[in-house]
């Protein structure tokens, strides 16, 4: 049953997203890029509202009164495409999102996000993936009402296993001294990796308080930002295995 509901949701993901990503395209000459945005970001409550419906996945948030009015660099953990959909879709601001730069060739979602001059990068690059990220990524954080998104996992990585992270994500912050939001999520236990099936129940969203980093080493606040996710997402997965 799960499996058929997973299929019957992304059947209503495929056929929304090609008309609002061509809506976005189309509006590109004539709309700002924070209107095309909008866009994007309502049909994602949209989508997230159609998975509550079909597969009875739901969401709580903890600690949005954390989140700074002040431009920041949000590193959450990654377990799933969900949080990809929540993040831009349901944070107080804007989210560029830091991603691989290939992505753009996906026929209209690659090309919607080109349209509206997301972060995309070429990790096949090494250094110069990161110089890209240090040139651009300052001037975005600039711009009113917009915070830069990262996934310093670097890949989907399920519900109790632990990779290092990358600190990317932390010099960018250190450099353009803006402070990090940390997110700790359960999403993989809904949306497990690599499953066409979906899970009912209740994805837990723990957005921490925001660490400073002016005056601070990057290997420093990267430190303290992979130890706050991985425990919060460590504790966030207990509660919910114990109340299964």
């Amino acid at each position: 049953m799960n499996t058929l509901r997973g299929w019957i949701f992304y059947f209503i993901l495929g056929i929304t997203v090609i008309p609002v990503c061509f809506a976005v395209l189309i509006a590109a000459p004539f709309r700002p890029v924070e209107s095309r945005y909008d866009m994007m970001a309502a049909w994602g409550r949209f989508i997230i509202r159609t998975l509550r419906a079909v597969c009875g996945v739901r969401f709580e948030v903890r600690g949005m009164g954390n989140c700074p009015k002040e431009p920041a660099v949000v590193l959450s953990k990654h377990q799933s495409a969900w949080e990809c959909i929540w993040l831009g879709s349901f944070l107080p601001c804007r989210a560029a999102y830091v991603y691989k730069k290939s992505l753009d060739r996906i026929p209209f979602l690659g090309w919607a996000l080109w349209s509206l001059g997301q972060l995309g990068i070429d990790r096949s690059d090494g250094s110069g993936a990161f110089r890209t990220l240090m040139k651009k990524g300052p001037a975005f954080l600039k711009r009113p009402s917009w915070w830069i998104v990262l996934f310093p996992e670097g890949t989907r990585v399920p519900p109790g296993s632990r990779v290092k992270h990358k600190s990317g994500g932390a010099r960018l912050a250190v450099a353009a001294g803006v402070p990090i939001i940390p997110v700790a999520l359960d999403s993989g236990l809904c949306w497990p990796k690599n499953s066409v099936a979906k899970v009912p129940g209740v994805i837990t969203v723990s957005i921490g308080r925001p660490m400073p980093t002016k005056g601070r080493s990057a290997k420093e606040v990267a430190t303290e930002a992979e130890e706050w996710i991985e425990r919060e997402s460590a504790s966030l997965l207990g509660e919910a295995r114990s109340h299964a």
